[in-house]
């Protein structure tokens, strides 16, 4: 069964052109395992693996990563983390 992937959009401040084409947002979907096993098994350096993973996430080629600004990088950084931070409502209380 599928269920439909959550997405969040991120603007980019300082749009960037690759491969003829403009990017002034990129949507990511949530991580599963088998993006982060693929983005292992195909690079050699943390930076390069995160890189891949990334642009698996946006669906866009490493290129579209590797050119965006720092500070839009840094976004797309935190939207990932926001995917994998665990809710507060979802945790459960040992003192019940």
């Amino acid at each position: 069964m599928t269920y439909p992937a959550e997405t969040k959009e991120v603007t980019l401040e300082y749009p960037i052109h690759v491969a003829g084409k403009e990017y002034k947002t990129l949507t990511m979907r949530r991580p599963k395992v088998r993006d982060q096993l693929i983005a292992d098994k195909q690079n050699n350096t943390a930076a390069d693996k995160e890189v891949h993973l990334l642009s698996l996430l946006a669906g866009v080629d490493t290129s579209v990563i590797q050119e965006l600004d720092m500070t839009d990088y840094e976004e797309v950084q935190n939207t990932y983390k926001g995917f994998t931070k665990k809710s507060s409502a979802k945790k459960t209380s040992s003192a019940e």
